[in-house]
């Protein structure tokens, strides 16, 4: 499997097979459209929305071992159970190492990060507007009837801002063309 992704590397273009069939023809289709993926020799093998490590793992494992594999992780809920986040998850969002550890090579974490942003902001606007977040049943939080905000918003320093949203080439920019 590493030397097949090792060949991989150095090539320009990729044929990569993905199917979205989950949801609407099960499991089984799923691996059914991955195994002809396979057959008719493409290089990356991609299913959505599998819905348990179970399912990644039955997948992997009816590939060929040198076949390359990614999965991409899509948390639609936290799935909160009795106010512990993540107690009921169905679809755990697991880590490079897990991935790596079921066999997949490759992880796409394309919606996720958007998700948290999101999750921040509304957290954010919330606190600032003194609501809980509690107030929602998909989302954990703390309550602020003081008035005060807590637990602190985690923020990132403002000069790490700037740099994130190129600040500095902003600067840059406004010197070369000045405005006066």
């Amino acid at each position: 499997q590493q030397q097949h992704s090792n060949e991989l590397s150095g090539k320009g273009t990729w044929i990569i097979a993905r199917t979205d069939c989950r949801m609407a023809y099960g499991f089984d289709e799923v691996i059914e459209r991955c195994l002809r993926f396979e057959e008719l020799g493409a290089e990356i093998i991609y299913a959505e929305n599998l819905q348990s490590v179970e399912e990644y793992q039955q997948l992997r494992d009816r590939l060929d071992s040198r076949t390359v594999t990614m999965i991409a992780q899509v948390q639609e809920s936290l799935n909160v159970d009795n106010g512990v986040t993540g107690a009921g998850k169905k679809k755990p969002l697991l880590t490079l190492q897990e991935i790596a550890e079921l066999g997949f090579d490759m992880a796409l974490f394309g919606v996720t990060p958007l998700q948290c942003v999101v999750g921040a902001l509304d957290a954010t606007a919330k606190q600032f507007l003194g609501r809980s977040t509690d107030d929602d049943d998909d989302h954990q939080g703390v309550t602020s009837t003081t008035g005060i905000i807590t637990p602190p918003i985690a923020m990132a320093e403002f000069s790490d801002v700037k740099r994130v949203v190129g600040f500095d080439e902003l600067e840059r920019f406004e010197s070369e063309f000045p405005c006066n």
